[in-house]
């Protein structure tokens, strides 16, 4: 296999998405060139930087770009700026993650003609459709029809989302889904009381961040260790510092999601099953928490609830309060049923559910359009 030159654009600050740095360490690791074009939406950190040997570029959201209202209407300027450094950049192959960058890989790729690969992490417009008007909602969808065709690869992060990108691009993809980096090792159980469940991710109302807080306020022997951003974090923080028994980071840098998770008893994953970006998502904390070898707490009836059954790495829960509280009651009172659960979740990390496995797929595929 020819080493290329690997453009990823991704619409953040790079840094903090462990699935791009993981895909860009696998495609340099198997020699091929790789630099990274992301946005700085804070406007603060350097437009310049290197991460692994790896060059990363960013679009900084200041000058003019800061006075839009918010990111809606910051979108096609970020489109215009990418497109503009990426000109200025020595690549082979643009790979676009998610339809937010997609119009600059397919304006790249007609002024250019060299491939495209379209990394689809989530059905974007499920994504955003609770948080923009719906006429925002129905222009992705639209963008997402016109511009996903004409991708010459097409990257798929699970087989529910594989349904629905092959539907809108017309062709095949390639299911690389996101799994933690499993270390060697036998199965480590956590350390002693109190028993501990932790959620590090996006704070948002629909992942039962501030219903977990309630609930464990209520249970004196129980701790739960929060981290993250977004829209719920000033309220995390303020509802947390209220209560002895929760304890609110901040954002986690990636080199520390691991040990935070190995050092809990429990892994919270519930997502509310009333939103359609849940009903296809496998979020990125089950399979940290199967790494980790400790049980995932997941709502019941969507699929990231029949991995989770199948494997037999967790407990499958109601979406409501009481749900959560029967769940931390039973693990904590039964830590034989707590630690097979958990040694369940690392052995089919090990066999199955692992980035190295993952990993190789995606190299596979850039030998295929060598």
């Amino acid at each position: 296999m020819s080493p290329v030159r690997i453009l990823m654009i991704v619409s953040n600050d790079v840094i903090h998405d462990g699935r791009v740095l993981k895909e860009g360490r696998a495609l340099h690791a198997a020699g091929h060139e790789v630099a990274f074009l992301g946005w700085d939406r804070s406007g603060r950190l350097p437009a310049r930087a290197e991460w692994e040997g790896m060059p990363i570029h960013r679009v900084r959201t200041d000058g003019a770009m800061r006075l839009l209202p918010n990111d809606v209407f910051r979108n096609p300027v970020w489109w215009r700026r990418a497109y503009r450094l990426a000109r200025t950049l020595p690549w082979d192959v643009v790979h676009c993650h998610d339809l937010d960058t997609l119009p600059v890989g397919v304006r790249l790729k007609r002024r250019t003609s060299r491939p495209l690969v379209y990394d689809c992490h989530e059905v974007f417009g499920y994504m955003i459709e609770e948080d923009v008007p719906s006429f925002v909602t129905g222009y992705a969808f639209r963008m997402e029809r016109r511009l996903a065709p004409q991708a010459d690869r097409i990257i798929a992060v699970n087989p529910a989302v594989q349904t629905y990108v092959e539907a809108v691009a017309g062709q095949s993809s390639v299911v690389v889904s996101n799994c933690e980096e499993v270390t060697p090792g036998p199965y480590v159980p956590p350390g002693g009381p109190p028993f501990t469940v932790t959620y590090i991710g996006t704070l948002h109302k629909s992942r039962f961040v501030l219903e977990a807080i309630d609930v464990v306020a209520s249970m004196p022997d129980v701790r739960l260790v929060l981290g993250g951003s977004k829209a719920l974090a000033d309220t995390v923080r303020e509802r947390c510092a209220r209560q002895a028994n929760t304890t609110f980071l901040g954002e986690v840098p990636r080199d520390r999601v691991m040990p935070l998770t190995r050092a809990g008893h429990a892994v919270l994953s519930m997502f509310d099953p009333a939103l359609r970006i849940n009903r296809v998502g496998f979020p990125n904390k089950i399979y940290e928490a199967m790494a980790a070898g400790r049980p995932s707490l997941v709502t019941k009836g969507l699929p990231m609830a029949a991995l989770v059954e199948a494997n037999e790495c967790g407990l499958a829960v109601p979406y409501t309060r009481e749900g959560l509280r029967d769940a931390l009651v039973r693990l904590r009172d039964e830590p034989g049923l707590a630690d097979r659960l958990g040694r369940n979740g690392r052995e089919a990390a090990v066999r199955e559910f692992n980035w190295a496995a993952e990993s190789r797929k995606l190299v596979a595929l850039y030998g295929e359009l060598g």
